[in-house]
């Protein structure tokens, strides 16, 4: 067959000029830029290009390659996509680290790239971006799976493609229905209804009608005509989850399919002149050596997908191919010495019935999120409004940087680029901002960008998840206060609660002078920590307390604040050990508040995982969240919050007994194994949601107590303000002013865990249950033993043989000698 010809050279100009996403479809055999307007929907039958562009740690530009395939793209399109990624990969210098994703499969970095949602739609370049009249609409279902990442995939328009354990939309042009299946979490929920507001808001003009159905109670038979019938919804333990793979051995191999290492390798059997496969069982990774010949190397993602098709693999796997010296940490962390400090590796796949051993790989492996490159410094022009009454109204300068958690505001900031003006549309979004607030900055914001001809970039900022830029606008004078503006959806007048309350503390947190800020807590001591500053506002005075453990930029930022709302009060410096009685006496009271030596000294940043077996038959993973606020501390699961001196297992409200079991035999072993220096016998402590204590909220900018309390269905909360309509919206969601006293939070409790007895999780009887060595080291389908004990349920023979001495002679050793024994046996 002659060589198929994909278009001419030019088809990426000046690509990765700076951090963000950039998007090609593949058209006509050429790579064609996708407008941003549309980046997160993707078409079935149609392959793309994904480059995202940020900067490390160290300030070094690098770079992620995503190309994507359509299921139903044509085989000229997906060798189209694969040599124009070539293409671009050697216009960029062989920089970026790529990835091959596949439909319905796609990859937590690639869905992570996508914060609203990931929506698959049927058809392909000749379908894309027509104008569709809603009156005349063919119907459409979108089936909805993932709780923090969602995907959104269009499927087949009958009956057996529900089924219980998931979320639907039917989009029926002017009716918008979600169905929600008998065993969907709330959280899967309320990803529902964001999607169907945004379908509804983005492509309706808000003008259809919206119906919520809940299977097994709802009942609508215009919904089930639509879908052919109302028999054949499928149970959830029917749907197959993509987390099911069979266990397998890390195997290093050449590209026709030798091997030449498995199990847990070593970086010397690299070889700079090759193309090497490492296949980890769950994932390939295509390893392109400095020297490595170029026909190998420009076809290196092809001769992978060959050696998945003769092992038998799904196409689906997922795919990476790695550059010498620009190897990732997962792609690290499956040789056993790459550099120091070792990464201990407990990879656990999901075995086909039950749920396999934790992952606990992602606690180990000290990965940072990339740092945001700045894209100037600031000093361009700036205009802000707050969203009023279903408009924008216009800000005066005098209160830029002052937000308020009840409101939702547009800022815009153009600067020059050359001769070139270039704008930046943010809409900030406060955590207690209500729904049609918050439609209305993002519809308002899309009016703007058209009002800017189409050029300008559009940012969605959260309250406590501000981007580094965004903050620097306000030059460390950004202050986020409790309460909003009155109301603007009730039938009565309010007083505006836009001015700050006379007695209010406000907390300092940040790493660098462009990122820190001010946020309102509850004015009490127990709000207090020793690693940040705080600002204190009280009757003829306003305090910088400056914690011991505080940076100077946050020390800089707490004096420019005080100065912000001082309103001719008296500036007072406090650095703490230096407190007035007027001080504690507008807190209420001197009383207890964080002040450990870890916090004082302010050597190790906090990290934050996710601990979670949402998918019925899934393994229990362990995920890192980077950035991290309150607001990721999700009550369906189990969170670990590490400080280094200190490691808490928080346990969300509607978490599951496994799950509970899972995080905290790996927290016991993450301490007693962990590769940073700290001291095995960190304590762990065990922390319910609604009863945190200050050690603990100390590490969360801005902690509200109201809302660590509130277990109440985020669905149900959403759902009561979207039925209400616009005129009620605003009473569905209320406002506390700033003045008003927070809710105090139940007494707080936590227990040291030493082991899962201390937690009231029952282990097998050693006196009854017997364990060979083997058994208890492996880290994989690890036996429900007392993690503290496990030498007991060895047998008497097999114990005698690797400790040189019966049990009972063993029991009378002192416990360090007991303990040497364990560690060198490696049953500990």
């Amino acid at each position: 067959m002659a060589e198929q010809h994909y278009g001419n050279s030019g088809d990426f100009r000046s690509p990765a000029t700076k951090p963000g996403l950039e998007i090609w479809r593949i058209e006509q055999l050429h790579a064609k830029p996708v407008d941003s307007k549309s980046y997160g929907s993707f078409y079935s039958g149609d392959c793309y290009i994904v480059l995202h562009t940020f900067d490390d740690k160290y300030g070094k530009r690098a770079m992620d390659l995503f190309f994507w395939l359509g299921d139903k793209s044509s085989q000229d399109e997906r060798g189209g996509v694969a040599y124009k990624t070539v293409e671009l990969d050697d216009q960029l210098g062989g920089k970026p680290v790529q990835h091959r994703e596949t439909q319905g499969h796609e990859s937590a970095e690639f869905l992570s790239l996508f914060p609203g949602g990931l929506r698959i739609l049927d058809g392909g370049v000749d379908s894309a971006f027509k104008h569709v009249d809603p009156t005349a609409y063919k119907p459409r279902l979108f089936h909805l799976k993932g709780k923090r990442n969602v995907r959104v995939q269009q499927v087949e328009l009958k009956t057996s493609s529900l089924n219980d354990g998931d979320v639907f939309i039917l989009d029926a042009g002017l009716t918008l229905y979600q169905w929600n299946g008998s065993e969907a979490n709330k959280y899967e929920k309320a990803k529902g209804l964001e999607m169907i507001t945004k379908i509804n808001s983005d492509e309706r003009g808000a003008k259809a009608k919206l119906v919520f159905l809940d299977a097994g109670k709802d009942d609508n038979p215009d919904f089930w005509k639509v879908l052919g019938g109302k028999a054949g919804v499928k149970k959830a333990s029917e749907v197959p989850s993509d987390d099911e793979v069979k266990e397998s051995v890390t195997q290093l191999l050449t590209l026709d399919g030798q091997v030449l290492a498995t199990g847990a390798l070593e970086r010397s059997a690299l070889n700079t002149d090759s193309v090497l496969l490492i296949d980890s069982g769950t994932q390939v990774f295509v390893w392109v050596g400095k020297n490595a010949p170029k026909d190998q190397r420009a076809k290196s993602l092809e001769l992978a997908g060959n050696f998945l098709k003769s092992q038998g693999r799904p196409d689906w796997t997922p795919t990476t191919r790695v550059a010498e010296s620009g190897e990732p940490p997962a792609f690290k962390a499956l040789f056993k010495t790459w550099e120091p400090p070792r990464v201990v590796d407990f990879k656990t796949n999901a075995a086909p019935v039950a749920p396999a051993a934790a992952d606990t790989s992602a606690l180990f492996k000290a990965q940072k999120a990339a740092e945001e490159k700045m894209v100037d410094n600031a000093s361009g022009k700036l205009k802000v409004w707050r969203i009023e009454n279903f408009d924008k109204v216009e800000v005066d300068k005098s209160m830029y940087g002052q937000f308020f958690a009840g409101d939702s505001y547009i800022v815009l900031y153009q600067y020059m680029s050359g001769s070139k003006e270039n704008s930046i549309i943010y809409f900030w979004q406060g955590r207690n901002s209500s729904q049609d607030e918050k439609g209305t900055s993002a519809l308002l914001t899309k009016q703007l960008f058209d009002e800017l001809g189409g050029q300008a970039v559009q940012v969605r900022v959260v309250m406590n998840k501000e981007p580094n830029h965004f903050l620097a606008l306000f030059k460390g004078k950004m202050v986020v206060h409790s309460g909003g503006k009155a109301g603007a959806f009730k039938n009565r007048q309010e007083a505006d609660t836009a001015q700050a309350s006379e007695t209010a503390l406000y907390h300092i947190r940040g790493t660098n002078a462009h990122n820190t800020h001010a946020v309102q807590v509850p004015a009490e001591a127990a709000s207090l920590n020793s690693g940040d500053c705080f600002v204190l506002g009280a009757p003829g005075h306003i305090f910088a307390w400056l914690g011991k453990g505080s940076s100077d930029d946050e020390k800089k930022v707490a004096q420019n604040v005080a100065g912000v709302l001082a309103s001719g009060r008296e500036v007072v410096s406090l650095p703490e050990g230096s407190e007035t009685d007027a001080f504690w006496s507008a807190l209420g009271g001197q009383g207890e508040y964080s002040s450990s030596k870890s916090l004082e000294s302010g050597d190790h940043e906090p990290r934050l995982f996710q601990c979670s077996n949402a998918t019925a038959g899934a393994s229990f993973k362990i995920t890192e969240v980077f950035n991290f606020s309150q607001d990721d501390l999700v009550n369906d699961d189990v969170m670990l919050l590490d400080v280094f001196s200190e490691v808490y297992v928080w346990i969300g409200h509607d978490s599951n007994q496994y799950e509970r079991e899972q995080a905290l035999t790996a927290a016991l072993n993450y301490v007693a194994n962990a590769p940073d220096g700290r001291d095995p016998d960190t304590p762990v402590f065990m922390v319910n949601a609604g009863n945190e204590p200050p050690s603990f909220t100390c590490h969360f900018l801005g902690w509200d107590p109201v809302k660590a309390s509130d277990f109440s269905d985020p669905y149900l909360k959403k759902l009561a303000t979207v039925k209400s309509g616009p005129g009620a919206a605003g009473a569905a969601e209320s406002k506390s002013p700033a003045a008003a006293p927070a809710a105090k939070a139940p007494a707080p409790q936590m227990v040291r865990v030493t082991s899962l007895a201390d937690s009231g999780v029952s282990f097998l009887d050693p006196a009854t249950n017997v364990f060979t060595a083997a058994q208890l080291r492996a880290t994989n389908n690890l036996p429900k033993v007392d993690p503290k004990r496990k030498e007991e349920y060895l047998g008497e023979q097999e114990f005698q043989s690797i400790f040189g001495t019966s049990k009972a002679e063993f029991a009378k050793m002192p416990a360090w000698k007991k303990e040497a024994a364990k560690k060198k046996a490696s049953l500990f």
